[in-house]
């Protein structure tokens, strides 16, 4: 197909697709390999001695952090040492991207997009718990969901929100039935 029959619209889709697949492999990239190159092979191989020694996620489970609050108190405590400012505000910082994408790109409201923000940071902690590439801590999803949730609230409270609500159909985005 010739570039020259999409649409504005199709570029715009497009491009924002391409933002988010580049967002997402960054976020993987800090988050499971702390920012060296992403090792596809060494993920399989990782995700194979899960399969074969359980016993393995069981040990690490033992260090999880699953009391709420915990880390996050020890990092407030610790400011403004280097590790604690980048986990505390680095963990809300990497989520932003995400409610601004599900705010301005899938049309989602605050409900949903806390629990997107919720549902992949538990994907990527637990992914840290069995490949042993971290340590699942739930403060941690604590802060991305807040971070989630920060990214919507820039969204909602910039003229893209508004000239969303705009284009549904009434001042106030209800459509009229």
């Amino acid at each position: 197909m010739n570039a020259k029959y999409f649409s504005p619209v199709l570029w715009l889709k497009l491009a924002a697709a391409a933002l988010f697949a580049g967002y997402l492999y960054i976020l993987i990239k800090i988050i499971l390999f702390k920012f060296s190159e992403v090792n596809v092979p060494l993920l399989g191989r990782l995700l194979l001695e899960a399969a074969d020694q359980p016993h393995n996620i069981a040990y690490r489970w033992q260090f999880a952090n699953l009391t709420p609050f915990v880390s996050i108190r020890q990092n407030v405590a610790g400011l403004p040492h280097m590790h604690d400012t980048i986990n505390l505000f680095g963990n809300i910082a990497l989520f932003v991207p995400l409610g601004l994408f599900l705010g301005l790109f899938v049309g989602c409201r605050l409900p949903a997009v806390l629990f997107y923000a919720l549902c992949v940071s538990f994907a990527l902690e637990s992914a840290q718990l069995v490949l042993a590439m971290g340590s699942f801590d739930v403060d941690d999803m604590i802060l991305n969901t807040l971070g989630g949730a920060i990214g919507y609230a820039l969204f909602a409270g910039s003229g893209l929100a508004r000239g969303r609500q705009l284009r549904a159909g009434t001042p106030t985005g209800r459509k009229l039935v």
